[in-house]
């Protein structure tokens, strides 16, 4: 199942590059978390989805931590600005559990967060499943801006030092090309 970084143009603060395929943007600190998210093709013959990673990084001076299952608001505009129609893909099977993870000061951790176990359309459809934040869409040949923002709340059975708030990400742009769609 080879993977397709996607370009991402967004306008936020600038950071040193921590991962080779995502853009060199991180969005405003926020209790000390800065994240950016990393949006990949991937080709699951017989279809096609996007892959979302959200990589957080910790400028804080302490550790903190944080759950592999935050709270995502996501909407999909296309080349006009306007807000693209969800589609309604079945959910088929387990949701993983959720788990902690500790971000040291100075370090950072990337993890997967669309949704994995929504149905993927075949490659007879024509589109590209992008599905995040309980929402899906379709996605045809063209330019997509996703608009993200990331909400970790209090969790009465999480770790003392979980980090709790909101980050606005930087918007990512999304492109589907003629050829992603081609049936082989």
């Amino acid at each position: 199942m080879p993977l397709k970084t996607i370009r991402a143009a967004v306008i936020a603060v600038p950071r040193n590059s921590i991962s080779g395929s995502s853009a060199n943007i991180w969005s405003i600190a926020v209790n000390g978390l800065s994240g950016r998210l990393l949006v990949q093709f991937e080709d699951l013959s017989p279809g096609l989805r996007h892959v979302v990673y959200v990589e957080l990084v910790n400028q804080s001076l302490k550790p903190v931590s944080v759950i592999n299952h935050p709270q995502i608001r996501a909407e999909l505009l296309n080349s006009s600005g306007i807000s693209v129609d969800t589609s309604g893909f079945a959910v088929t099977g387990p949701v993983p559990l959720p788990q902690w993870a500790v971000i040291p000061r100075d370090a950072y951790i990337g993890f997967r967060i669309d949704i994995q176990t929504m149905g993927v359309p075949t490659r007879e459809h024509g589109v590209v499943l992008l599905a995040l934040g309980g929402k899906s869409w379709e996605l045809k040949a063209g330019h997509y801006v996703l608009k993200t923002t990331l909400i970790c709340e209090e969790e009465k059975s999480g770790p003392q030092n979980q980090w709790v708030g909101e980050i606005a990400l930087p918007p990512v742009e999304i492109i589907v090309t003629p050829e992603m769609l081609t049936v082989r």
